[in-house]
């Protein structure tokens, strides 16, 4: 069954390259914030680093701690019995990320879909297609009730990111003003913070 999350977000499910242009650092005074990494100098995965994230419609903020963990090559086949679809030409990499809210308003899980996974181009972006609450052993996506998150509270969560089969994954972003709501404005802000993917 369809979450109201999932419906929200399906526009998003394409994986669409995004067109991303200039920076939009928070002014966060936490350490992490300060070493943020850049596609020039990204930092490395397990290291978390401080971002705000904007919610649409209203334009409210939440500031949060994003930790990648890894990027692991996924299995086609186990993942095409998911049935998320559009794996033709795409190869899945499972990517899980802890999320820690630091400030600001309640979270309900739209951080998620602001984590691009980059090839060797900068400008070219991919997000990830929800497993639809299925349970997936190899790459276990976190429940809407876990993906709330208030003051204090964390999660650890892995998405299946569909990739190009000619694309091999380098960089890890996070884009907080990114609007998941409307795929065709895809044009915001570049990424606050850069991971290296391996």
């Amino acid at each position: 069954m369809l979450t109201n999350r999932l419906l929200r977000t399906a526009a998003p499910i394409a994986l669409a390259a995004v067109a991303l242009t200039g920076c939009g650092p928070d002014g966060g005074g936490a350490p992490a914030a300060a070493s943020k990494g850049t596609f020039a100098a990204p930092l490395a995965l397990k290291t978390a680093a401080d971002v705000t994230e904007t919610h649409f419609p209203d334009n409210q903020k939440t500031q949060l701690s994003v930790t990648p963990v890894s990027v692991v090559k996924g299995d086609k086949a186990a993942v095409e019995k998911l049935g998320v679809g559009l794996l033709n030409g795409k190869t899945p990499y499972y990517v899980t990320t802890t999320y820690t809210h630091k400030g600001g308003e309640v979270d309900t899980g739209s951080f998620n879909f602001k984590l691009l996974l980059h090839g060797t181009d900068p400008k070219r972006a991919y997000t990830f297609a929800p497993a639809w609450g299925a349970k997936f052993e190899p790459c276990q996506e976190a429940s809407d009730a876990d993906l709330r998150l208030a003051a204090g509270k964390s999660v650890t969560t892995c998405e299946i990111y569909l990739v190009p089969e000619d694309v091999q994954p380098a960089f890890v972003g996070f884009q907080g003003e990114r609007d998941a709501g409307k795929p065709s404005d895809e044009t915001g802000t570049a990424p606050e913070v850069v991971w290296k993917a391996s």
